[in-house]
């Protein structure tokens, strides 16, 4: 019987999503404790996003919670796309009920007439001179937030990913990581792969 390895990294900013980088610089492997297992990464953060990343070789689930389409036996019209959830410090005092997370919630135009899905946006925590909003996606466009606060000319000072699909960062530590929970393995499975 074939057993699967699952982990979590709190990725830092300033380091890429790949095993090497052509240009030197660091990595996200450049974090993981010499005594995780070698495992691949499922989808990426950009080199400045910082928060969750999740690993794994149970290759299966990884292309569930990346593509709806590789749902197993299930109808991929039923299946719910895998949400992703970041906190967003801008460079702007906002109040909780600022028209700009209705803006921010608009399709983003990716191409020429092509439009991605609706984003949800909400007010976190205010700070001295910025503000902490989370922006929820449910596709992984290239820079997909940081463009929709662009559209709006919000300055982003932070970017961090706290949840994807069922898993949440929590508490867990600037370039810590964690092995997974079997409910957390199984809340996977049950959002990207609900009919097994």
């Amino acid at each position: 019987m074939v057993s699967f390895q699952y982990f979590m990294l709190n990725k830092p900013p300033g380091c890429i999503s790949a095993r090497e980088d052509f240009e030197g610089r660091s990595t996200i492997y450049d974090h993981v404790p010499a005594h995780f297992p070698d495992l691949p990464h499922v989808g990426r953060l950009d080199f400045n996003t910082e928060g969750l990343l999740l690993f794994t070789d149970d290759g299966r689930l990884a292309q569930g919670l990346l593509n709806k389409s590789y749902a197993g036996n299930a109808d991929p019209d039923q299946v719910k796309p895998i949400e992703k959830i970041y906190h967003v410090k801008v460079k702007a005092l906002i109040d909780a009920d600022d028209p700009v997370f209705e803006r921010l919630e608009r399709p983003l135009e990716f191409e020429p007439g092509r439009f991605t899905e609706p984003a949800r946006a909400g007010w976190v925590a205010p700070r001295s001179s910025c503000t902490w909003i989370s922006i929820a996606i449910s596709e992984g466009r290239h820079r997909q937030v940081r463009k929709l606060c662009d559209r709006e000319g919000l300055q982003i000072r932070k970017l961090r990913r706290v949840k994807f699909g069922p898993l949440e960062l929590g508490d867990l530590k600037m370039r810590w990581c964690r092995k997974l929970t079997d409910q957390e393995i199984e809340a996977l499975y049950e959002a990207a792969l609900p009919e097994g």
